[in-house]
């Protein structure tokens, strides 16, 4: 749900955070424009962005964007690049992007982040989604699905994925799950390349939710957004939860990502 028109703080730098795999966007590119506002840019790995303290981050890619979710500060990101799920702009056109969020014609949306608590007791955080898969592509293994303590579900698949509503958007999509607007406190969890010709997918409040690995002919891990984590063995199971949110800044040069 956005939020009402909102404007960055001009007395501390902008942040800028990029995947590796992007390369169109360079923080000299928008010097110029932060300088006209009387601030400056400051770029690196998402840890050294945030001890600036920005008062806002442009995020280069997917990637970038999970690292920054998953350092649990709420600074407001601006997407750039093609990020299904979420209103992005265009590598072409962030300055006018962050003009327009300088003039205050930004307003702050909000996206639910997923907790991740692996079995020896990690927590990690997801914008996009959480999956359990076989460590060797195309190996069947055996997954369950709960939610606090009532089993839903227990299948034969590749693997299973939990999209947040713009991770819905995403990988979750692409093995025919369903899309959830970002006004639905809701996880989407889908059953990738399931042994059987007909299989369920759910929509589930974003709480209590449990995977778990039934057997272990085949090594399965667990990948929190782009990030593989840790085995995940037999008997064992990730808890996940919505906790806290990604604030992204929707301006008029923001694509519609469909959140």
């Amino acid at each position: 749900m956005d939020g009402d028109a909102w404007r960055p703080d001009l007395t501390s730098p902008v942040g800028f955070v990029e995947s590796d795999s992007e390369g169109d966007l360079e923080p000299s590119d928008l010097e110029s424009d932060v300088e006209s506002v009387g601030t400056s840019v400051i770029s690196g790995p998402p840890a050294d962005v945030l001890e600036a303290d920005p008062a806002i981050i442009v995020a280069v890619g997917d990637s970038a964007i999970s690292a920054v979710a998953a350092t649990d500060l709420d600074v407001p990101v601006v997407p750039v690049g093609d990020v299904p799920g979420l209103s992005a702009v265009d590598p072409d056109h962030v300055s006018n992007a962050l003009e327009s969020a300088f003039s205050g014609d930004g307003r702050v949306r909000a996206h639910p982040v997923l907790v991740v608590e692996t079995p020896g007791g990690g927590r990690e955080r997801a914008v996009f989604d959480v999956t359990l898969v076989t460590a060797e592509p195309a190996q069947i293994s055996e997954y369950g699905l709960s939610r606090r303590d009532e089993s839903i579900a227990q299948f034969r698949a590749d693997g299973v994925v939990a999209a947040t509503p713009a991770g819905s958007h995403g990988y979750a999509e692409a093995i025919d799950g369903p899309l959830v607007s970002a006004a639905v406190e809701a996880i989407v969890v889908v059953p990738i390349a399931p042994f059987v010709t007909r299989t369920c997918r759910w929509v589930l409040p974003n709480d209590g939710v449990v995977l778990s690995v039934e057997r272990d002919e085949d090594p399965v891990v667990l990948c929190v957004d782009d990030r593989t984590v840790e085995r995940i063995p037999a008997g064992e199971q990730v808890s996940i939860a919505a906790d806290g949110a990604l604030s992204t800044v929707v301006v008029p040069e923001s694509a519609d990502g469909r959140d």
